[in-house]
């Protein structure tokens, strides 16, 4: 009877240790997966980034010659001298960046099975990354108030000094909203390259 309850009691143990190895083999599994998509999200968004990074001096430039049309116009000028030179191109691209990777990591639940110094430095890139969204989101918002303004470059000799007051305003906050931009891009752009390099 010892014999027996000794054998089954090797048994249970056997048993529950190759589950023990099976899960933890699960769990490297899934910690393997979730950084190589992580990584490969980063990756892609740094290529996002880096172009929309490259298209906004561009856009500044088109936003400071637009604010020199509209000052010209405001000055009251030979609008038939102006005409030329009042052509304005104002246009937005926006970057693309994902967050599937770190949503799906904590939905599986594989951060929790990273260590915290880890989990820590994804953390703080995609909050970087929703911080910069969000002021995207406003920039764009501020360019599209502006093409909305600027249609008085059309008949500049009806429009009042208020309205071309208001266009310029609107001009410098897309303009500066834009460089706010740039500079939290050039930031978040640093810090992918920074998690990258660790992978």
């Amino acid at each position: 009877m010892a014999v027996h309850l000794a054998l089954i009691t090797v048994g249970v143990l056997i048993a529950l240790s190759f589950e023990g190895v099976a899960s933890w083999r699960e769990h490297r599994a899934l910690v393997r997966e979730a950084r190589l998509n992580l990584t490969n999200e980063l990756r892609d968004n740094v290529k996002e980034l880096s172009n929309r990074l490259q298209k906004l001096p561009e856009e500044k430039q088109n936003l400071e010659h637009a604010l020199d049309v509209a000052q010209r116009l405001a000055d009251r000028k030979n609008f038939e001298q102006l005409k030329g030179s009042m052509s304005v191109q104002l246009g937005f691209t926006t970057a693309d960046l994902r967050s599937a990777s770190r949503t799906t990591a904590e939905v599986t639940g594989a951060f929790g099975l990273m260590d915290y110094d880890e989990v820590k430095k994804y953390a703080t890139v995609y909050g970087h990354q929703d911080l910069y969204m969000r002021f995207s989101s406003d920039a764009m918002q501020n360019l599209s108030r502006t093409l909305a303004t600027v249609g008085i470059f059309e008949h500049p000799e009806s429009a009042s000094a208020r309205e071309f007051e208001d266009c310029k305003a609107q001009i410098r906050l897309a303009l500066a909203g834009l460089i706010t931009e740039e500079q939290l891009g050039q930031s978040l752009l640093k810090e992918y390259q920074s998690v990258l390099q660790e992978h």
